[in-house]
């Protein structure tokens, strides 16, 4: 983790102009082609929830502006972000978790598996020390349905600026399985190019590569 050095930035005046916005995120929503990655999660016997979610944060990590969050006057860089994602139960509530970032899946999925396993086993948001981290990404799935378009509740009182991604229901097309997915990241610190980066690498990572 580091502070990083504003006045050497090349985006310090894209961020002073976006910071000063009453709605400094902005989104997009796109398909990931997920025929190999369904694949290959049933293959191994994995959750594809579990699989999808780990591909993405990798690929979140591999660009270092989607690592980087606002603190007061400062950007803080950091060395890895973590999956902040919301977990359904069977009373079809939900509650937020924090899932540490691995680079080995397995890591990665039994930790999952003991979020998955709290958030059945408790009542209301969870609203711990965790809710608050800076250094996460907030996940949400929507596997209901599809969609084009896509928003979010935001607390303008309330400093935030970790990415927000959420992904759709599975469909077909083509002979080809594909998903939604809707990015929305803080305009200060990140723009389309780097949604762009990120959606490369996911999609690499989603098919095997």
């Amino acid at each position: 983790m580091k502070i990083l050095d504003k006045s050497a930035w090349n985006r310090k005046e894209h961020f002073d102009f976006f910071s000063q916005c009453d709605e400094p995120f902005f989104g997009m929503v796109t398909e990931i082609n997920c025929t190999k990655a369904y694949q290959i999660s049933k293959s191994r016997n994995q959750s594809f929830f579990a699989y999808y979610l780990h591909k993405s944060l990798t690929a979140v990590n591999l660009v270092e502006e989607l690592r980087y969050r606002v603190d007061g006057e400062n950007i803080i860089v950091y060395d890895e972000i973590h999956a902040s994602p919301t977990l359904g139960r069977e009373d079809h509530t939900f509650g937020f978790s924090f899932v540490p970032f691995h680079k080995d899946f397995e890591l990665f999925n039994a930790s999952l598996k003991l979020e998955i396993e709290a958030v059945r086993n408790s009542t209301g948001l969870r609203l711990n020390e965790n809710a608050t981290r800076k250094n996460v990404v907030h996940y949400s799935s929507i596997p209901w349905c599809t969609f084009s378009g896509l928003t979010h509740a935001r607390n303008f009182k309330f400093e935030d600026s970790a990415p927000k991604i959420s992904f759709g229901k599975m469909f077909a097309k083509k002979d080809q399985q594909f998903m939604n997915i809707a990015i929305n990241v803080h305009h200060g610190l990140a723009d389309g190019y780097h949604i762009a980066k990120h959606l490369d690498y996911f999609q690499k990572l989603m098919d095997g590569e």
